[in-house]
């Protein structure tokens, strides 16, 4: 009786673990799925918020499908944040809205950051935006150097724990522009990308490792610094 009363309660702990922790999809599965979105869908943030997590019932995996959806598409764009003279934010700079960014398709660390929150949010998770500082963990960077490295991403609410996700530092797309690089090669870069989008949905390879990643853990595995404000 005992044995079998054992047995019972480990099934039961099980069940419960595997509710608790587990998700339906594999990242590899939502990568998949991520990567056949229709190129309609991509139009409006509805229908594409839609698209990517009508097959989803967990959180996890529906802010894992939009993270995947932005570090895939979106490209970075060095030459807005720098004006391709400096490594500080051009003041001028007034961020997008998600519908400019899905034309757009390129942006800086807010605009992505600000996009999977209001995509989680229309997918029904709760997330917000963080802002602070990024810098590599063997740079001489302290609080007072920090005006170089701000940063935003993200954490979204999860059975009462904080995920914390970085799209940017996913996304491998970028414009690349530094230096000498004028306004003309910049404009050019753009209309790039939006030629190619407005036939086939550009997809890049991303770094999944900045969905769920820990703070601690970064510096040991990427060598890298977040830190929030």
């Amino acid at each position: 009786m005992r044995l079998f009363l054992f047995i019972l309660s480990l099934c039961f702990s099980l069940v419960w673990l595997d509710n608790a922790y587990a998700t339906r999809y594999t990242g590899r599965s939502i990568k998949k799925y991520v990567e056949k979105t229709p190129r309609e869908d991509e139009n409006s943030l509805s229908s594409l918020v839609h698209y990517l997590i009508e097959p989803l019932d967990d959180d996890y995996d529906k802010a894992r499908a939009i993270a995947f959806w932005i570090a895939s598409r979106i490209n970075y764009d060095e030459y807005l944040y720098s004006n391709g003279k400096t490594t500080k934010l051009i003041k001028s700079y007034q961020g997008q809205t998600a519908k400019e960014l899905l034309k757009s398709r390129v942006g800086i660390c807010s605009d992505f950051a600000n996009l999977f929150t209001e995509m989680c949010q229309k997918a029904g998770v709760r997330a917000y935006t963080v802002h602070g500082y990024a810098y590599p963990s063997s740079s001489i960077y302290s609080r007072k150097h920090n005006s170089n490295t701000g940063h935003a991403w993200n954490y979204f609410m999860y059975k009462g724990k904080k995920i914390y996700v970085d799209t940017t530092f996913m996304a491998k797309g970028s414009i690349a522009s530094s230096g000498r690089v004028g306004n003309l090669a910049h404009r050019r870069a753009l209309k790039e990308v939006q030629h190619d989008n407005k036939y086939k949905s550009q997809v890049h390879e991303f770094d999944d490792y900045y969905f769920n990643f820990i703070y601690k853990d970064e510096v040991r595995d990427k060598g890298y610094i977040h830190q929030e404000q």
